[in-house]
């Protein structure tokens, strides 16, 4: 009985010590869309648009988008530099694309001049509550190349 008692006890606090740890938020669509792509002195600068519908502050510790272009894929853009979004607020960040993704593009740009569809994968780490969760999004839309 004793026996019994102890693993129900043990078990009961184990449920509680994991109902107390933080979770995932719940968050409303997090996205991130391209505002531009312009050559620059380091490779080709992508300028991306964070966007925080929800009534929280948001801490991005780090992000790594794929970008594709007229359904060509283009590359992987990783930022490591730590974004603070606003409740309900964005915020505009300029990454640079270096190497072959950023030869890729500026190739890609020269061929289609103008306006083309994008699409944007994109995996934000977010820090909350001192845990990190890697929250996943996709963007599609238009952007004119130079």
């Amino acid at each position: 009985m004793f026996t019994r008692t102890l693993a129900l006890a043990t078990f009961a606090l184990g449920l509680l010590t994991l109902a107390g740890c933080s979770s995932a938020p719940k968050l409303e669509k997090v996205g991130v869309r391209i505002k531009s792509i312009a050559p620059s002195e380091k490779g080709t600068e992508i300028t991306l648009l964070f966007v925080n519908p929800n009534n929280v502050p948001l801490v991005v510790a780090s992000a790594e988008h794929t970008l594709s272009l007229d359904g060509t894929l283009m590359g992987v853009i990783k930022t490591k530099k730590a974004l603070g979004i606003p409740p309900l607020g964005t915020v505009v960040e300029v990454s640079a694309l270096t190497g072959p993704a950023a030869e890729k593009v500026t190739r890609f740009a020269a061929a289609h001049p103008g306006s083309t569809l994008y699409n944007l994968k994109s995996t934000l780490r977010l820090n909350w509550d001192d845990d990190l969760f890697d929250y996943k999004t996709v963007d599609e839309g238009r952007v004119t190349l130079p």
